[in-house]
């Protein structure tokens, strides 16, 4: 293999998916990220904060697997992308890191970022 090759990538765009294979039968396999999500994000009233897509890939990253997963928000109050990032380690699960960053609609500037782990 070479230094970067992807394994899987989910992509998932209703949020009935979201909620059935990522929530509720655990699909991300990333606690930590999990947590961060329905603590922050999910616990939003659902007219704020409206779920729009998410990704999950696993890539093989030199001597490791690495699980990346990114969803994203639209927060009607602000009108920002709302974007969770983090990555971990297949094998130990030893979380590398995670975000949340706010895009600006308009401008697609970034106007709020927040290291998480």
């Amino acid at each position: 293999m070479t230094t970067e090759d992807s394994k899987a990538n989910y992509h998932i765009t209703k949020f009935h998916d979201f909620q059935s294979v990522c929530i509720e039968n655990d699909g991300l396999a990333f606690p930590e990220f999990k947590k961060i999500m329905e603590d922050y994000i999910l616990s939003q009233p659902k007219e704020t904060m409206v779920f729009q897509e998410c990704w999950i890939e696993d890539k093989q990253k030199d001597d490791m697997e690495v699980r990346t997963v990114q969803v994203n928000f639209l927060d009607h109050k602000t009108k920002n992308f709302i974007r969770l990032w983090g990555a971990k380690k297949n094998e130990d699960h030893q979380v590398l890191h995670m975000k949340v960053d706010a895009l600006d609609i308009e401008t697609k500037e970034v106007v709020y970022e927040r290291q998480l782990a």
